[in-house]
Parts: structure tokens; C-alpha cells; sequence
């Protein structure tokens, strides 16, 4: 698939106004996969498509924020499914390079981007037209580029665009009316336990400084109400050793740690499963950030018994670090 993109810097903060200066533009490749309807979850969610490729960004501005480079994989989930046309989300995540990251010296403006390297996530919608060989799709989405606090500054860069996409496929597209192969993992109606374990690292102001630990338990257990909603509910136990430091170091290391509850939505889909969730610290006695705090991210199957997890924490808008973790089915 091949895709042409144009877009513009959002300054979701007053302090990136000068970092607009013209529209930002894109042109990618990427591989497809196009579901044929021989399993349950290919028509649970209408014939998604599977895609990978890496893409190009002019970010509008060389000079600060220079070019970045995107290597992403993700989906597409028509919601509706008539005569070739479709139209529902697109979601993608993946690495995103920076040509030019903040630098004291040499570019002292950058105040959005701190690391050459970086998390992309893009999340949209489209419409789409497959023929038999071919497809031509539009979109309309958000890129968001940022580290996670990993390194600052992280205001991070947010990307409003549209898409136009042209696929063409090796083979005739062919689909199943009914699948050979039956769902696969938790069945409707049932509950899971889970234990999971993260670990993640933070820098916090001044840019420059030194980065420190994190460390989270998370015991949480979800009920699937049916193949496409599973409400979770959890309790993470955090040492987030930023806090004390934030906060002028004056106090012993017990405060840095916080317990919330929070409640969650998941999408499972096959083997992967996306989170979005939010919760309140009902231990958090040097209160950094605010009570409430967010999660948004994906789990992944290793095992029956061992997940994956890469997600981000955030404070609203504000991330506070990426929870990279592995988790336990009991």
C-alpha cells in the first residue's frame, strides 16, 4: 500500500507556537494483509486488514523539529461493509525517528521532542473501496510522536492529517462466508485474574537531568461481556522514584510510592488486546501530578499463561512514563 499524507503541527501547549511554520507532509509503503473471513474474529470485526510499513514525515519546520521516519504496524476494523465499501478505524503504533531533538546548544528551540528515538501512535478513521485486486482508501486521523518523559522536553508532537492510500493486492481478494476456525481464547461470559508486573524509566525537570526508576504491581481481573468487551477493573501498587526528587528531595524514599484503583475498557482482538482506562491514587501523599491518572495502550499473547504490555501512564494530557511490563494469567 502506498499513502500520500498531508497534515499540520497542532501546539496542544502556548509555549510550541513557534514551532508552526508550514504544513507538514508524508508519503509511505507498507505490506497489507487482508483478512479472508477463515476465522471467527475476521468476522467479528467485519474483515479487518493487517498493515506494516515505514513512512516519511516533513514536519513543517527542517530547522527545529527536522524529519521524522515512522516504522509502524496496525489495523484496520471496518465498522461497515457493503459492495466493496467500507468505513471504520485505523490504528497503528510503532518506533518514530527524529532527524533533530532538543539540544541546549545547537537547538535550544526544540521543546517538543527530547530523543531521537520515539513511540508513534495513529489513530483515525477511513474509507475504503476494494475491488478485486485493487483498493483506494481516504483517512482522516492523529499522529502523536513522543518518548514518554523517557527524555525530556516530551511535550511530544500531535499531527492532524488526511490520507489517500492506493493497495494493490498479488492475489484476487476472496472471503468466507463462515469461518473454519472458531474463536480462539476467553469465551463470553467469564472472568480472568491477573497479575502484572512493570518497569519503566522517567526524567523529570530540569531537561538534563538524571533519569530514575519505576517500579508497578498491578493485580487486576476483567469480565468479557462479549467477543468485542471486556470492562477490567485493578490495583496498582507504584515506587516511582521521580516523586520524592520532584518534589526537592526533603522527604524519605516511602513517599514515592502511590496506590490507585482504576477501571478499564478492552478490545480483545485475537491475540492482542487494547486498553483504555483511567483511576485515582488513593495512596499519593505527595500528590506530583494529580489524583487521577490515565492508561492507554496494548497487551500482546506470548503464552496461554504470559502477556506482554506496552502502555502509556498520563496525568490527562501530560504523560507521566511508559509502563513496559509482563503479566501472568492465573
Amino acid at each position: 500500500m502506498g499513502t500520500v499524507d498531508v497534515g499540520y503541527l497542532m501546539p496542544h501547549r502556548s509555549t510550541m507556537a513557534h514551532l508552526v511554520r508550514q504544513h507538514a507532509y508524508g508519503v509511505g509503503v507498507q505490506g497489507v494483509i487482508q483478512t479472508n473471513g477463515e476465522k471467527q474474529w475476521h468476522h467479528d470485526f467485519n474483515l479487518p486488514s493487517i498493515h506494516a510499513g515505514i513512512s516519511y514525515f516533513n514536519l513543517g519546520n527542517t530547522e527545529v523539529l527536522g524529519n521524522a521516519i515512522n516504522l509502524t504496524t496496525g489495523l484496520y476494523l471496518p465498522y461497515l461493509k457493503k459492495n466493496g465499501f467500507s468505513f471504520g478505524s485505523q490504528l497503528s503504533a510503532g518506533m518514530s525517528y527524529f532527524s533533530k531533538k532538543y539540544d541546549l546548544e545547537d537547538n535550544p528551540k526544540n521543546n517538543a521532542i527530547g530523543s531521537h528515538i520515539n513511540i508513534c501512535v495513529d489513530l483515525g478513521f477511513k474509507i475504503e473501496k476494494q475491488f478485486q485486486k485493487h483498493s483506494l482508501g481516504f483517512a482522516i486521523g492523529m499522529k502523536h510522536m513522543s518518548n514518554g518523559a523517557y527524555k525530556l522536553p516530551n511535550l511530544g508532537v500531535n499531527l492532524p492529517y488526511l490520507s489517500l492510500n492506493y493497495t494493490y493486492f498479488l492475489h484476487p481478494l476472496r472471503f468466507l462466508e463462515e469461518p473454519i476456525i472458531g474463536r480462539v481464547g476467553q469465551q463470553a461470559k467469564s472472568w480472568r485474574f491477573y497479575t502484572q508486573l512493570v518497569g519503566s524509566v522517567k526524567e523529570i525537570y530540569p531537561t538534563g537531568g538524571n533519569r530514575h526508576g519505576v517500579l508497578a504491581l498491578t493485580n487486576y481481573t476483567h469480565y468479557k461481556f462479549t467477543p468485542k468487551c471486556i470492562v477490567e477493573g485493578g490495583v496498582d501498587v507504584i515506587y516511582n522514584a521521580t516523586i520524592v526528587k520532584y518534589n526537592g528531595g526533603n522527604h524519605g524514599k516511602e513517599k514515592n510510592i502511590q496506590l490507585g484503583l482504576y477501571g478499564a475498557y478492552v478490545l480483545p482482538i485475537h491475540q492482542i488486546q487494547l486498553l483504555v482506562g483511567m483511576g485515582r491514587y488513593v495512596y499519593n501523599p505527595l500528590d506530583p501530578a494529580g489524583m487521577w491518572y490515565h492508561k492507554f495502550g496494548g497487551r500482546f499473547k506470548i503464552t496461554e499463561k504470559i502477556w506482554a504490555n506496552v502502555s502509556i501512564k498520563s496525568h490527562w494530557a501530560k504523560a507521566d512514563y511508559f509502563e513496559y511490563g509482563l503479566i501472568y494469567r492465573w
